[in-house]
């Protein structure tokens, strides 16, 4: 009894050292209840101030990233809450991501919700809330953590989505988008017990355990499940034996696959994305925006955080068993439907739903070879030698790097665009048919070029940060021995020249068509226009300055597939010596010249 204080003492320091290191997402979180309990006893005129008050918070939370972001001590991970969540250079970076974000939708949503007459208080609230289970699924290194960050994004979106109260889409999207979206939680939830009783962990690295004493077992039972099945007889013992190894695995696959299910519906990948377009376009703009940067990173990271990290095992990846030929085969159909698709569409909101499914293809290809990488360097019978592996190690980071790189510059570009179009919206009408965007240039030249460069970049056109993206993601995948991957990124390629036509189709209406009689009328206030500034800046000096970029992409893959440790932080303290060696400091005095030069 004596000693029960100092415990207690001991373990609220323990979860306060835990807050510390999730400071960004504590803050998050923190801010949107916050906004939520204060607009409830608030009177309406407080919602002019909600909007400064989100900012200000996010503004601390981005902060608070920064003193994360490239400190040396998170290059091994940190483990918090007793392995629940992980902070490491990966987490880190989306952390700064998913608040910028945030912040960009923050800064229109009100003026669009006032202009078209359903303002609401809880809308910043739901905003941060939801980036905040964005930030957990970033963080994530259990499955019930997976599964609670998906959850509370989810949710939040749910209600944004419908929040139009006065337009009979945005109830329609809202309800499909549940409907559906509940689906893939059951099916979510479903593929974790599956794994849980295949494995007998959450986390994931004893999943990681599992699955590879699932397959070991499987194998030394093999020959004996063989014999059992051609009709010879066997001891009670040996039949306990095989039933053991065959229940394993027949829970470990369809868990697998249900959670890799799941997670595709999240991204929007092909068959799982009919209710995209119809969501996207039913939904408040902003609220687009936010689902076509927000959502889209948080489900990326879930498939590298479980899949690329986790599931790379070599059984795991390699036929019969592997589940990168059954996404390989979707990121083909995305690509394709998607741009196809897109190629068809006036509505300009629907294009770029279509065309968002198209990126996730691309998407998916980084994520296959990344995985294939990985599966490599664990085979067991070490066939590609000492160099090998170590080359496939390193491949795979490569990959892991670059479709972080894809995803980042793709959400910046993907707000800009859906931020002007919410911008084109004002008087409680929305200019969505490309006709209406005739001559844009000429009347708002300024918010032309921020959507044109945005376009640009999407259509992944040098100098722009999305041709580089393109090109490191499409160069990863085809340093993969696999043709299949191999035909894939030709394919990309192909798709990419189609998505061009669409892309441009809309740039040539605002610079070269003649302006309609009746011109839309713009929202006011200068958060879209600030918006757009922002992120077309971005888009063309993350271009400029693609290699510091790059490099900051490196150290957040570097070690992807390792355990939080000494390992992992030994080769991404290499990787900081790599650095300097190739950007040596200059020495203090000529006779005394600096380490590495």
């Amino acid at each position: 009894m004596t000693h029960a204080p100092f415990v207690a003492d001991t373990m609220a320091s323990a979860t306060l050292q835990d807050l510390g290191h999730l400071a960004p997402m504590a803050i998050v979180g923190l801010w949107g209840l916050l906004l939520m309990a204060t607009d409830a006893f608030a009177a309406v005129g407080f919602r002019h101030f909600q909007r400064r008050i989100a900012l200000f918070g996010l503004a601390l939370a981005f902060v608070a990233g920064l003193t994360i972001y490239g400190n040396a001590d998170y290059d091994g991970g940190v483990e918090v809450f007793r392995g629940f969540l992980v902070v490491d250079p990966f987490s880190a970076i989306l952390d700064l991501v998913l608040v910028g974000l945030c912040a960009g939708t923050v800064l229109v949503a009100g003026d669009y919700a006032r202009t078209h007459r359903f303002e609401y208080g809880e809308q910043e609230s739901l905003l941060c809330i939801a980036t905040f289970g964005a930030m957990m699924v970033g963080h994530a290194h259990d499955l019930l953590a997976l599964f609670l960050g998906i959850e509370t994004m989810s949710i939040s979106v749910y209600v944004l989505v419908g929040a139009r109260w006065n337009a009979k889409p945005s109830a329609e999207a809202a309800l499909k988008y549940f409907l559906m979206g509940a689906f893939a939680s059951a099916i979510l939830l479903m593929g974790i017990a599956l794994l849980y009783g295949a494995t007998g962990a959450t986390a994931f690295e004893g999943i990681r355990g599992g699955v590879a004493e699932a397959f070991t077992r499987w194998l030394r039972i093999n020959d004996l499940a063989r014999a059992l099945d051609q009709g010879h007889t066997a001891s009670p013992a040996a039949s306990d034996l095989v039933i053991q190894g065959v229940a394993k695995a027949a829970l470990l696959i369809p868990g697998v696959l249900l959670v890799l299910g799941a997670l595709l519906f999240k991204v929007s990948a092909v068959p799982m994305h009919m209710w995209t377009p119809d969501a996207y376009e039913g939904a408040p703009t902003p609220v687009t925006a936010f689902m076509a940067s927000v959502v889209k990173v948080a489900g990326v990271a879930a498939l590298l955080r479980l899949f690329v990290a986790t599931f790379s095992t070599h059984r795991l990846v390699t036929a019969p068993y592997g589940w990168t030929t059954a996404v390989a085969l979707v990121a083909f159909l995305t690509m394709t439907v998607g741009n196809l698709a897109a190629v068809r569409q006036s509505n300009v909101k629907r294009l770029l739903a279509y065309s968002s499914i198209a990126h996730v293809g691309y998407l998916l290809l980084g994520v296959v070879a990344a995985a294939n990488f990985y599966g490599e360097a664990f085979a067991s019978d070490a066939t590609l030698g000492g160099d090998g592996l170590s080359w496939s190690r390193d491949a795979g980071d490569t990959a892991v790097a670059s479709v972080l790189l894809y995803i980042v510059v793709y959400a910046v570009a993907s707000l800009g665009a859906f931020v002007t179009v919410a911008w084109l919206s004002g008087n409680k009408h929305e200019a969505l048919e490309a006709y209406q965007w005739s001559g844009l240039a000429r009347r708002h030249p300024g918010m032309a070029l921020g959507m044109t460069v945005c376009l640009l970049s999407l259509m992944g056109l040098p100098p722009m940060a999305g041709f580089f993206g393109k090109l490191f993601l499409f160069r990863a995948v085809f340093e993969n021995s696999n043709p299949w991957l191999q035909f894939l990124v030709v394919w990309a390629l192909l798709n990419a020249v189609v998505g061009a036509y669409y892309y441009l189709r809309l740039v040539v209406a605002m610079y070269f068509h003649t302006p309609p009689k009746t011109a839309p009328v713009v929202l006011p206030g200068k958060g879209a226009p600030a918006v757009v500034a922002v992120t077309a800046g971005l888009s063309v000096a993350l271009g400029v300055l693609m290699q510091p970029t790059l490099d900051r992409a490196d150290l957040a893959a570097r070690a992807f597939n390792y355990p939080p440790g000494p390992s992992k932080a030994r080769r991404v303290d290499g990787l900081r010596a790599a650095w300097e060696a190739r950007d040596p400091t200059p020495p203090v005095a000529a006779e005394e010249p600096s380490p590495g030069t």
